[in-house]
């Protein structure tokens, strides 16, 4: 993914996560309904949720690293 791509993701699930889970959910449901994919969503929601919250935050896995400043000439 591009830089720019990467941004505008972060940006918009900040933006979503902030909504609360049942746009989340609604969100992740439509995703895997329009590629077949609800087993793998299933898959993939039940292996990160055995993911432990003080351990992800003590390492900063509960956010977005902070993106390098680059200098514009």
């Amino acid at each position: 993914m591009n830089p720019a791509t990467e941004q505008r993701v972060q940006r918009l699930v900040t933006h979503l996560h902030g909504l609360g889970p049942r746009v989340v959910a609604e969100l992740l449901t439509e995703f895997a309904a329009a590629h077949d994919a609800e087993v793998d969503l299933l898959d993939r929601l039940e292996r990160y949720a055995r993911l432990d919250p003080g351990i992800s935050g003590a390492f900063g896995g509960d956010r977005f690293p902070h993106r390098p400043l680059m200098l514009v000439r």
